[in-house]
């Protein structure tokens, strides 16, 4: 039986979407009967008709079909109606949904760092509001799949009436979620105090296990109640509507998986597909993405936006960020051809090392380095540290270098990195070191796993190798030879074992040190820049070793005309100190163990404190002598009671207080800051008159492994005293 197909309700020239025949079984399975051809449908044999058929959008996958879109009619009703006109109505209520739409998605995933591998102290910190919620040091995430899923969250009509219950169930969740979905950090805030009633929920939350790594802290959730608390129930429930993040908490949702896509080099992914509308008054589509790797032939989940709650309208680019998975954007190379270079500390730029103080010559030749493993005496004093905040390295540092490709053809086959300590002028003191640490480096490998392609991690090592006589050479990965991971290191060193010999320097684990960087040919020849003077076993070769001297653009670099490359880094692995000695009241000051102090209304209170950070005490003559303390910044606070108010003592930057440190009377705070008006303030009103006063001294270090900052060397202080006004 062929019928002509007329669509209902089609304008002249109104283009109008391929239809198919169906026949759907019990169980919901559709089988194609007949594709629109011609303007007709071609049903077969009267005879072989069944009970029902089934139209609907012509799918080439019937597993792909909505069953909302699909219209079934009794053939018993249609037959004689069909045999009549010999054609079938379709009306525009069944049609107009059955021409698709194509929706284009796109996004881009990053991996954010420091590299630690215990997060959760991160995490509490960012929770309870003292840690960073901006990620700076991110990387596209790379040689991954992006699982794209559509979301479709049903609900009645959010009318106005419904605000009020809907934010009481949003901070609820918030309540029972602040490791990942924590409050905005207030813009401009420079306190660093724990709330302790926050600080208990959010250890409650890690105990309950409440965490995850496969996204970064959400605030997003916060911001929404913060901003619907301010409006109109009207305004807020338009809101609502709005945010696709929000539907799952007050909605009920259904999620489909619409496909897969690759993310490209830089992060970036695009999906685009076919919509066949069927609008529902009620209900809300959305987004959401899942990214996987392939680790050790194992697909691993690193980023999981329904776990983040992070859900997207269609024409929104989704920037997706996680702490897992392997990253793959490093710092731009620098410009050049047939170089090699320091490239970066951890996640930390060569150029922020503070390893170039003597600047260029008119040749734009680097100045700082006198020889093949000598600098210049540091002019200012802070040559070695960091360059944004003069902060020391610490810990484990790892080093990634850079061999532009060119290196490969003239011969540059092995690299070997050593390490001396030296005096405040930059002198090697004592033999150079090598290293030897075992590296491997990992790379995409393809296999074939029962006749099929297959995407495996293996490693492979680059060293220690010896050759003839020559120790601690490392293979160099080209890109060229090798699907490598991004993000991995060549070479690392451990500052706490630097025990330095010169006079005046504290160690072990503090001090500066050369680090060196040195190429070979495969046959152990030292490969060394043309028109450098050679030793024996030494090649002229026509490349240059260089100092990365700023981000980018003229004058980023300037070359080393010495046989090796050599930087001064100033290490230091000693906590800042951070101590509460006395409490002084009108004058009148005490270092006993408890006590009881009363006085009138306009009293002052004072505290004694220490907060600093011992290099500025080293041996006289100073030595090492940095240009401001190795402390960042320091907070002195009080709470009253229990959870009561809480406001600062005294505060401050990168100034030792008291600027003898250790030795002398202690600092004390400023006096207007303790007045008893001020710390029996309401609330509650009226206030009490007499109360226990909780006093904290958090005193935090700027050392760095390029990564990461290390809570084990910051300082804390606790105190209490009991205060009445009389």
């Amino acid at each position: 039986m062929q019928l002509a197909v007329k669509f209902l309700g089609a304008e002249p020239n109104e283009q109008t979407p391929n239809i198919a025949a169906y026949s759907v079984d019990a169980r919901g399975q559709a089988t194609k009967i007949a594709s629109l051809k011609d303007g007709k449908l071609d049903l077969g044999p009267e005879s072989k008709l069944g009970a029902t058929v089934t139209l609907g959008p012509d799918v080439a996958d019937t597993k792909t079909l909505d069953p909302k879109l699909l219209v079934t009619l009794r053939v018993a009703d249609q037959l004689p109606f069909w045999k009549k006109t010999q054609s079938i109505d379709i009306p525009t209520l069944w049609w107009r949904p059955w021409w698709p739409i194509t929706i284009c998605l796109s996004g881009k995933v990053n991996k954010c760092y420091p590299f630690i591998i215990d997060r959760v102290p991160l995490l509490r910190s960012i929770a309870v509001g003292i840690g960073p919620i901006v990620w700076e040091r991110c990387w596209p995430v790379c040689n991954g799949v992006v699982e794209v899923w559509e979301s479709t969250c049903c609900c009645f009509p959010f009318l106005p009436l419904y605000v009020p219950p809907f934010l009481e169930k949003l901070e609820a969740f918030l309540a029972a979620n602040p490791v990942m979905f924590p409050a905005v950090p207030q813009p401009g805030a420079k306190t660093r105090r724990v709330n302790r009633a926050l600080a208990k929920s959010v250890d409650r939350a890690i105990a309950g296990g409440k965490v995850d790594l496969r996204f970064t802290p959400n605030t997003e959730l916060a911001q929404d109640l913060e901003a619907m608390k301010g409006m109109s129930a009207q305004d807020a429930a338009q809101y609502f509507q709005l945010r696709p993040e929000l539907w799952p908490i007050w909605c009920h949702c259904s999620q489909t998986k619409l496909g897969e896509t690759a993310l490209n080099p830089d992060g970036t992914f695009a999906f685009c597909y076919e919509q066949y509308l069927f609008p529902i008054p009620i209900c809300f589509r959305s987004y959401f993405y899942k990214v996987k790797q392939m680790q050790s032939g194992v697909w691993v989940y690193i980023y999981d936006g329904a776990a983040a709650n992070q859900y997207f309208n269609a024409d929104q680019i989704a920037n997706l960020s996680t702490f897992l998975g392997n990253a793959c954007g490093n710092v731009p190379p620098p410009p050049g051809t047939d170089f090699v270079t320091l490239q970066q500390i951890g996640s930390t730029p060569a150029y922020n090392l503070h390893s170039n103080y003597m600047g260029v010559d008119g040749a734009n030749n680097d100045l700082t380095q006198t020889g093949a493993y000598t600098v210049a005496a540091p002019i200012p004093a802070s040559g070695g540290l960091v360059n944004s905040n003069d902060a020391p390295w610490c810990k484990t540092l790892y080093f990634m270098l850079y061999f532009d490709p060119g290196m490969e053809a003239l011969g540059a086959y092995y690299y070997r990195m050593s390490y001396a300590p030296a005096d405040t002028n930059g002198n090697p003191v004592g033999p150079t070191q090598i290293l030897t640490n075992p590296i491997a480096w990992s790379k995409f490998v393809t296999v074939i796993v029962g006749g099929l392609p297959q995407i495996d991690i293996v490693p492979q090592a680059l060293g220690p190798n010896t050759v003839g006589t020559l120790t601690g050479l490392y293979q160099i990965p080209y890109n060229a030879d090798a699907d490598w991971l991004s993000a991995q290191f060549h070479q690392y060193f451990d500052t706490t074992t630097l025990n330095p010999t010169a006079s005046g320097v504290p160690g072990p684990g503090n001090g500066r040190f050369l680090l060196v960087v040195e190429t070979f040919d495969n046959a152990g020849n030292r490969l060394v820049p043309a028109g450098v003077g050679l030793q024996p076993g030494d090649k002229s070769t026509p490349f240059q070793f260089i100092r990365l001297m700023s981000a980018s653009g003229p004058g980023s670099t300037a070359n080393v005309p010495q046989a090796a490359l050599t930087h001064l880094f100033w290490a230091d692995n000693r906590p800042v100190v951070g101590e509460i000695d006395s409490f002084t009241l009108d004058g009148i000051t005490s270092s006993e163990e408890c006590q009881f102090l009363s006085g009138p209304s306009s009293a002052e209170f004072q505290v004694g404190y220490r907060a600093y950070h011992a290099v500025l005490s080293d041996p006289d003559p100073p030595n090492p002598l940095p240009p401001a303390s190795f402390m960042s910044n320091f907070e002195l606070w009080w709470e009253r009671g229990l959870s009561g108010p809480t406001g600062v003592f005294d505060s401050g930057g990168d100034t030792d207080m008291p600027s003898t440190r250790a030795s002398g009377p202690p600092q004390e705070s400023p006096a207007a800051n303790g007045s008893l008006s001020t710390l029996f303030a309401p609330p509650p009103t009226p206030p009490p008159t007499s109360c226990s006063f909780a006093i904290q001294l958090d005193v935090y270090s700027k050392h760095t492994d390029g990564s990461s900052h290390f809570s084990d060397l910051d300082a804390e202080a606790l105190a209490a005293v009991a205060l009445s006004v009389t």
